[in-house]
């Protein structure tokens, strides 16, 4: 529901709420707790770890360019992979000769029927 123009659009619990206090001049003042403490050394030691800057970057997530390059060209390779195996199915037969010779064939033909002799006895020549 649209507030009337009259009303204010933020009532004064919803601003107190929403308030945001920075501590005070004493309070920044002050060394920082055992806590706090252990924290600032243990990022400190993580810092000069064995690896250095690498293992942070790592550990925020950000990956190196070295590891970027080799998934891109790692990709790459899948897909000519594919797309080689896929021209290899969908070529044709591998034999040496391209085309198969046609060879004669033989049919089994039944012999030709016996003829008759003709009626009246002449021979036929």
């Amino acid at each position: 529901m649209a507030a009337d123009f009259d009303e204010p659009v933020f009532d004064d619990d919803f601003v107190r709420s929403a308030t945001f206090t920075e501590p005070s001049a004493r309070e920044r003042a002050r060394p920082p707790g055992g806590r706090e403490r252990r924290r600032a050394r243990r990022a400190a030691r993580a810092a000069r770890g064995p690896t250095g800057a690498r293992f942070r970057r790592r550990r925020r997530g950000e990956p190196s360019h070295r590891l970027a390059v080799f998934q891109v060209l790692a990709g790459v390779l899948v897909l000519f992979a594919i797309s080689f195996a896929l021209w290899w199915w969908n070529s044709g037969s591998r034999d040496e000769e391209p085309v198969r010779p046609v060879v004669p064939t033989v049919t089994n033909s039944p012999a030709p029927a016996p003829t008759t002799a003709a009626p009246g006895g002449v021979p036929e020549v």
